[in-house]
């Protein structure tokens, strides 16, 4: 008895997390496509620099126009879409309380060696909140994100552009912030 009573139990906890998975799945594809808009014009951009000029002409490319970019492709989706952290560089990304709860649970995932997920996505009222991770994982991030030296030019640069920066002492496979895309919906 107790045993079909589990099992039924768990199968309407199955069908319930289904049907809410359907019921977000436009929000779910509206974040994956604003979140890749962005990772893609923003990262591309700044590879480029990276690439051709190096770190200094990337850090002064962040400076003048990661916002920008960011603003760039809210207008053009019409999504509201922002980058948030823990430790920002600029104040602008400094996340909100409901960001850095969720940033610190990935922390712990992190700390713990468990994988973290791909997205969440949160409902409140009448907007769909969707959080994708934004991962060091590529050698390029650490040339401004990692251990960089206080009097080197690009230290006393990122100084000079950011004067209460916490962005650097990074390592590949860390938790940098997160993409968030917020989604008006109707219920």
């Amino acid at each position: 008895m107790k045993y079909s009573t589990l099992l039924l139990s768990s199968l309407v906890l199955s069908l319930s997390l289904n049907a809410q998975n359907d019921t977000n799945e436009p929000s779910v594809k509206i974040g994956e496509k604003v979140s890749s808009a962005l990772i893609q014009k923003l990262g591309g951009q700044l590879k480029d620099q990276m690439t051709k000029n190096g770190p200094l002409a990337a850090l002064g490319f962040c400076n003048a126009s990661a916002q920008t970019l960011t603003t760039e492709i809210s207008d053009t989706t019409n999504y509201k879409v922002k980058r948030v952290t823990l430790l920002e560089r600029n104040p602008i990304n400094h996340a909100n309380a409901q960001e850095s709860a969720i940033l610190s649970t990935w922390q712990k995932k992190l700390k713990e060696a468990q994988p973290l997920p791909a997205y969440e996505l949160h409902s409140e009222g009448n907007m769909d909140h969707y959080y994708k991770p934004l991962m060091i994982n590529n050698e390029a991030c650490l040339k401004c994100h990692g251990n960089i030296e206080p009097e080197s030019e690009l230290g006393r640069a990122i100084k000079a552009a950011y004067p209460n920066d916490h962005a650097m002492g990074y390592k590949m496979g860390d938790l940098r912030g997160m993409i968030v895309v917020d989604i008006p919906v109707e219920r």
